[in-house]
């Protein structure tokens, strides 16, 4: 099965890289990573963590049942679900979800359900029933809190990761380059861009309105676009990287740079780690650790997050940059 996206002259120059993961996009794949058969080792790993996080959750199943009726394993999901919004927190996506007009409902929801039956709260839904909206909302922020939130650093690095090789093949070819680059592509022309997909043929007619090109941890395999032509054109696909940083080194250059415990400060910090985790890692003080990381995070190299009663440090996308350069 192929997706075809026609270009026209204008389209060329309103190609958008994505400037990082989509909460709603990676939330919605990741339900479809909890149950697919196989998955790559990351993925694994990630679902054996995240099925004890669902035990241990008071409202889990609840919540995710809903989820999980809403995008099947196989065949279409509501494209309400992954609306084209700017921003980057589940909270505002959340918001809009729950605001989606009652005359999208139906017909999106009937895509959805062709050939099956849908629960009696599923018809409600489609009937523009405003509390099965805000249920969905809710559905969504919970799911985003059990399986995405703790492995959002490291999914956040992974894309960025991703985004970096696309722009540079930008930066060295242009669109053309760009576009080839994209993994799952087996056709580019100069009009038409001819992908893998895997429900059915597809064809997007562009229309001058562009394309947001967008990395995604959590989708495998091959891209994935939007049911509904006529909705702002988007492209997801799986990221290159591929899996979460695992433990990383500091360079001989970034030693230079830094100094020798500094740079291992930074290097350890591609895993989220407190302060006195990170003390632990690079074997000093809780003190010192936590002005090496003040200057790291004055730096843009780090970011510090308060959750309960500690602090969690991570790379920022310069500072994982930064490691990257050998």
């Amino acid at each position: 099965m192929t997706l075809r996206m026609v270009f026209d002259r204008d389209d060329l120059h309103r190609v958008r890289l994505a400037d990082g993961p989509d909460p709603l996009w990676e939330l919605v794949l990741s339900l479809h990573a909890a149950r697919e058969p196989l998955v790559p080792a990351h993925l694994a790993r990630w679902r054996e963590q995240a099925t004890v996080r669902v035990a241990a959750h008071d409202h889990a199943r609840k919540w995710l049942g809903i989820l999980f009726t809403l995008v099947p394993l196989e065949g279409n999901f509501p494209d309400f679900l992954t609306p084209a919004y700017s921003g980057d927190s589940i909270g505002a996506g959340c918001e809009i979800v729950a605001r989606t007009q009652r005359t999208l409902l139906r017909p999106d929801l009937e895509a959805v359900f062709t050939g099956r039956t849908p629960p009696q709260w599923v018809r409600e839904l489609a009937a523009g029933d405003h509390r099965r909206l805000t249920d969905v909302a809710g559905a969504m922020h919970t799911g985003y809190d059990v399986l995405l939130e703790p492995v959002w650093h490291e999914l956040t690095r992974t894309v960025g990761t991703d985004r970096r090789t696309r722009a540079d093949a930008l930066a060295r070819g242009g669109v053309d380059a760009l576009l080839r680059s994209i993994p799952g592509v087996i056709g580019w022309d100069g009009q038409v861009l001819e992908v893998g997909y895997g429900l059915r043929h597809h064809t997007v007619q562009l229309r001058g309105r562009g394309l947001t090109i967008l990395p995604s941890f959590f989708c495998t395999e091959r891209p994935i676009t939007l049911i509904d032509p006529e909705l702002p054109p988007v492209l997801v696909y799986p990221a290159a990287a591929g899996s979460p940083a695992g433990p990383r080194t500091a360079s001989a250059q970034l030693v230079a740079l830094l100094g020798k415990t500094r740079a291992e400060c930074l290097a350890a910090l591609a895993t989220t780690l407190t302060t006195s985790g990170l003390a632990a890692h690079v074997g000093t003080s809780v003190g010192s650790a936590s002005k090496h990381a003040t200057v790291l995070r004055e730096a843009g190299l780090i970011t510090t997050v308060r959750h309960g009663g500690a602090v969690r440090h991570h790379v920022t996308e310069l500072g994982a940059a930064l490691l990257d350069e050998r």
